[in-house]
């Protein structure tokens, strides 16, 4: 499997009029290292850009050598006079996991986060006690199915990695599709890559299915308030209003960009072929 990651100057090279939806899980990487994809907006049903909230740091000197490499054909390329468009870099799972789990890091303390100012700042009245209900229902939520089980994710990781359980543990958690094609593998290194794989896969796109209902259901909710008109609120508490919608508004930038990486990687183990030596 391949993925595109396309160095461009800057995000006004991307015409999303042109974009497909065999493109949407291209990468756009611009000349300072930020980071671009792009998502379908349903509502307005357009392509959109999107900032990818990872580090970008982290990874744009990996993905910058990749396309260096390639670098005098492109300039062929441009000599005579065709179109370049971009690298085809070979996935590489294992930088996609380690940046999904940064994420999560990231993520299980921003869902606490919420938790925590939307509470202090007494956003929500408990007067009200129809919304006040729903809030909490989301924060216990939140916590439950949401923080305690991205924990859960970076304890099977770290299992994964350091102290793996025997293979016929995890080999009868899998499907019939998936054990099946775990059965073609040969070596028992690789079934164990295999079995990392698809334990990712599953476990991170269910939770984020979970996370991003449950995000979505608050943004309304507090949206509903229209909190940043009521005079009786002090600064700090539409400030911390203000603050709580943009966290939420990236966090779910953000899992758009793990489930397109969720994607790839359910597709990379949808053959035994690259487990095979």
């Amino acid at each position: 499997m391949k993925t595109r990651f396309i160095r461009i100057d800057d995000i006004s090279q991307i015409d999303t009029s042109k974009i497909s939806t065999f493109d949407l899980a291209n990468r756009y990487i611009d000349k300072y290292g930020n980071m671009y994809g792009l998502r379908y907006n349903r509502a307005q049903k357009k392509v959109e850009i999107v900032k990818i909230m990872r580090t970008p740091k982290k990874h744009a000197s990996y993905y910058s050598h990749m396309m260096q490499k390639n670098i005098e054909k492109a300039e062929q390329q441009t000599l005579h006079g065709e179109d370049y468009i971009g690298e085809q870099i070979d996935f590489n799972p294992e930088t996609c996991l380690t940046t999904i789990i940064d994420l999560i890091k990231i993520h299980k303390e921003r869902l606490y986060g919420i938790i925590m100012n939307i509470g202090n700042a007494n956003i929500i009245s408990d007067t009200d006690k129809i919304v006040w209900n729903s809030v909490n229902d989301i924060f216990r939520n939140l916590d439950i199915d949401g923080i305690q089980q991205l924990e859960k994710i970076i304890d099977v990781y770290t299992e994964l990695i350091n102290y793996p359980r025997s293979i016929m543990y995890y080999q009868s958690k899998l499907d019939t599709k998936h054990r099946n094609i775990l059965d073609e593998i040969p070596s028992e290194s690789s079934k164990l890559k295999y079995i990392k794989y698809y334990e990712m896969w599953y476990q991170v796109k269910t939770v984020y299915k979970t996370i991003t209902k449950l995000l979505n259901d608050l943004k309304f909710i507090l949206e509903q308030q229209h909190i940043e008109e009521k005079r009786d609120f002090t600064p700090f508490q539409k400030q911390t209003y203000s603050d709580t919608m943009i966290t939420i508004e990236n966090t779910l930038t953000e899992i758009n960009t793990i489930n397109t990486d969720c994607a790839m990687i359910e597709e990379y183990i949808s053959t035994s072929k690259h487990f095979i030596l």
